[in-house]
């Protein structure tokens, strides 16, 4: 009775704790649509009475519209009871949506109105050369989305963890699987690696979280830290071969985790970053970066002069946005039109004041020393936001004064800050200008930095 009674024990804690670490995140729904706002004349062309509405322009098969029975040129007018549709809405009801949630549309088609309900069907997921699994990490009161690819029937194999720039945008590429982002990590488990990206607060399906914009760099740099942890944890990965990559200002991120680290990370490599701090780097950006389209020199001079009052009080002497709009010199600058500073309701670039801020007190210099960690740091040969090799060879040179012959600079020629194929400093600003920048760098990955990634990973 005794045994009968503990075998019961076992099987209930056991289901306990298979509870407690069921997935706390869901799959983003997806309603399967090519969509627009309705306008006036495209209303009164289909005689429809509506005043505002969302015009179906396309229907994905098997989708949940497809399930729902929706056809294109179909009007919505309601999304879970939410009417008045304006294409703002229609976009903040969608981004809400989750897999398996109930969902109800109002629709008008040929002036008739209908009403569908159902359950919302999941947004696809990556593919990869090998395979692909969605999971999720504790972040403060809430969790992170990570995707994870890695070699088909994986065991004990090596890794990178991914570290990414510091935009506030989701790093799922199930809808655009040619990115540049996307084909190095294919290249990388191709040649035998497992690689983890997780996304940042407040993006994607991470939940319970601050949002992205108003993220410290040093909560973000936690957020990253526990990802890193949670990659060395992998069943599948070799702990004592995990490696770092850090992508532009995800390459100041990847030093202190090595440094932090209870197991080190085998290597780091970072692209495209810097090691100065960011008010000098901002500085460059506005006299230096403009020199490398040809721009004049005298304009770049007046810009930096102007600028370079704003930039001391808010990344030297951190001041907030509001402390800066005190200023009317400051408050001209963050309303111009040009907005040289990307700033938008109390954010610069999508991120908060006190992101770069903090940013800008940390001694990357001094963090790198400290890490001790083999590094290689690659520089794009038209990479105009890293602007010059500077940054790449000075962390080399830092590393290699404190750990002799572990640190290597190389130059990826013909390449952006995205890894992209390129010829020349102009060429990448005319696809900018002429919106053809995103297809072109499907097209034209530099595949050359997965083999010089690789037989860097390799000699560690």
């Amino acid at each position: 009775m005794h045994s009968k009674f503990s075998l019961v024990l076992v099987l209930l804690v056991s289901s306990i704790l298979s509870t407690s670490f069921a997935q706390h995140l869901r799959r983003k729904g997806s309603l399967g649509i090519v969509y627009a706002e309705a306008s006036d004349s495209l209303l009164n062309a289909l005689k429809i009475n509506e005043s505002r509405g969302i015009w179906v322009k396309n229907v994905n098969p098997q989708s949940t519209a497809a399930q729902l029975g929706l056809r294109a040129n179909d009007i919505i007018i309601s999304l879970n009871e939410t009417d008045s549709l304006y294409l703002f809405d229609f976009q903040a009801q969608e981004q809400q949506l989750k897999e398996n949630d109930p969902i109800s549309i109002t629709y008008l088609r040929k002036n008739r109105k209908a009403r569908a309900v159902g359950v919302v069907k999941p947004a696809t997921r990556e593919s990869s050369v090998g395979e692909v699994s969605y999971g999720e990490v504790p972040y403060q009161r809430g969790f992170l989305r990570t995707i994870v690819h890695r070699p088909a029937n994986a065991k004990n194999v090596p890794a990178v963890f991914y570290i990414q720039d510091f935009n506030c945008s989701s790093i799922d590429f199930s809808q655009d699987s040619l990115s540049p982002i996307k084909q190095l990590v294919d290249g990388w488990v191709k040649a035998g690696y497992a690689v983890v990206r997780v996304e940042k607060p407040g993006i994607g399906e991470s939940e319970g979280t601050k949002d992205c914009s108003r993220l410290d760099y040093q909560e973000e740099l936690t957020a990253f830290q526990n990802a890193f942890r949670f990659t060395q944890k992998l069943s599948f990965v070799d702990s004592s071969k995990v490696f770092l990559f850090g992508h532009s200002v995800g390459g100041t991120v990847a030093p202190f985790i090595a440094l932090k680290a209870r197991l080190k990370p085998r290597g780091v490599m970072v692209y495209g970053t810097i090691i100065k701090p960011w008010f000098e780097y901002m500085l460059d950006v506005f006299r230096k970066q403009p020199l490398l389209f040809k721009e004049s020199l005298l304009a770049a001079d007046v810009n930096a002069r102007m600028l370079t009052p704003l930039l001391y009080e808010w990344l030297v002497q951190g001041r907030s946005a509001a402390d800066l709009f005190s200023v009317p010199d400051f408050e001209a600058i963050l309303t111009s039109k040009e907005n040289p500073l990307g700033y938008r309701r109390g954010t610069f670039w999508g991120r908060s004041a006190n992101y770069f801020s903090e940013l800008n007190r940390i001694n990357l210099i001094q963090t790198w020393a400290q890490a001790t960690i083999p590094t290689l740091a690659i520089h794009g040969e038209y990479d105009s936001q890293a602007i010059s090799s500077e940054a790449a060879q000075q962390i080399a040179q830092t590393v290699n004064e404190t750990l002799p012959t572990k640190a290597t600079y190389k130059l990826l020629r013909n390449a952006d800050h995205h890894m992209v194929r390129v010829n020349s400093f102009s060429e990448y600003k005319q696809l900018q200008q002429n919106g053809k920048y995103k297809e072109f760098a499907q097209q034209n990955f530099n595949s050359a930095i997965v083999e010089m990634t690789v037989s860097w990973m390799q000699q560690q």
